[in-house]
């Protein structure tokens, strides 16, 4: 169920962000990957250690929403796509953009957690 769900809400915030963003660059699946890892760093701060939320819950929102939510298979293909069509510096800054902001989101979620 959560997995179903968080796939729903990742197609559509995916397909909302790159609409908005009016390029090419695939800053729908940016956004949904930094917010996903920012999610998963203050569930798990504030929700599994903070409330000691039980494993059933834990599964629904960690493994299932989340596991449905994030898209780093998108990411990848998106990367090799640029890779393989020459574009090697757009291809550079999606992968360390993606990887860099997506510890600082996942210190930043935690982080929030923590003080909550």
């Amino acid at each position: 169920m959560g997995g179903a769900i968080g796939a729903v809400l990742r197609f559509l915030l995916s397909k909302h962000v790159q609409k908005l963003s009016g390029v090419e660059f695939p800053f729908g699946t940016l956004v949904v990957n930094l917010s996903s890892a920012f999610l998963i760093g203050f569930f798990f701060s504030y929700l599994v250690e903070g409330m000691n939320l039980k494993p059933s819950m834990r599964a629904l929102l960690i493994t299932g929403l989340l596991g449905g939510y994030s898209t780093y298979s998108t990411l990848f293909w998106e990367a090799y796509y640029m890779l393989i069509n020459g574009e090697l510096y757009r291809f550079l800054f999606y992968l360390s953009l993606s990887n860099l902001l997506g510890i600082l989101f996942v210190w930043l979620g935690y982080s929030l957690g923590r003080v909550l």
